[in-house]
């Protein structure tokens, strides 16, 4: 009996993983005061709803096997504008202005949840040469919340902070200053998350103050709904400190 009941707990757990989905690294905040879009984020998706269309359209879903296969880039697809294909997207990024690390080599970036499947944790990792041929793990200091890559939370801004390891030099794109960012999650119907291309705290336009454009399309920046706070769940809330 109280196996039977663990088993519908369980696949009832696996259907809402399942049915409920998505977030989407949404902006990348520089010291240098450059702000820009994640790649394929579209500046016309609404960022106050939670069902899939039209709030997931510019989600990035990042799998393993779809870029070994060549289905995908490393920086994934999205519903409305298919392959994040890396070599346009940076060259757009680059035109824009390159948001850059700071001094420590720690980069801001908002991750918008739209729904459950868009929660924490996220791992982030770096390419140096702006190609994503190899990735240099981050140490991500601030995360979103979560417990296995799911929370209640949904159509709100997380920030998400990740530090590239001591050294770090970014030599990609066309102007040779360009580092590729991409942070994704672990969820099952994903993995969720994107890419951000950077500069590190030697490059890009110190000073810059407009919101610039990272990739084809702009980021409008939503912001968290009223009525979020803090509680201790009795399922992992009183580890996470968060809706869960």
């Amino acid at each position: 009996m109280r196996a039977s009941s663990f088993t519908s707990i369980a696949l009832a757990f696996l259907s809402f993983r399942l049915v409920a989905g998505h977030g989407a690294l949404t902006q990348v905040k520089g010291a240098n005061g450059v702000n820009a879009a994640g790649f394929g984020i579209i500046a016309s998706t609404p960022r106050t709803g939670s069902s899939p269309n039209p709030f997931e359209q510019d989600t990035s879903v990042i799998r393993d096997n779809a870029i070994k296969t060549g289905k995908t880039d490393v920086c994934g697809s999205t519903k409305a504008g298919g392959n994040n294909d890396v070599a346009t997207q940076l060259a757009a990024a680059e035109t824009a202005g390159l948001p850059s690390m700071d001094a420590s080599g720690t980069v801001n970036m908002v991750l918008h949840q739209v729904n459950q499947d868009g929660a924490g944790p996220y791992t982030c990792e770096i390419s140096t040469d702006g190609t994503g041929a190899n990735f240099v793990k981050m140490d991500v200091t601030q995360n979103v919340p979560g417990f296995l890559s799911l929370s209640t939370a949904k159509a709100t801004d997380f920030n998400l902070v990740a530090t590239a390891p001591a050294g770090t030099t970014c030599s990609g794109g066309s102007t040779g200053t360009a580092c590729l960012v991409r942070c994704r999650n672990n969820a099952l119907a994903g993995p969720f998350g994107g890419c951000v291309a950077v500069t590190d705290a030697s490059g890009g336009t110190t000073g810059t103050t407009a919101t610039t454009n990272s990739t084809v399309n702009a980021v409008t920046g939503g912001s968290a709904p009223a009525g979020k706070r803090p509680i201790k769940s009795r399922i992992v809330g009183r580890a996470l400190n968060y809706w869960v």
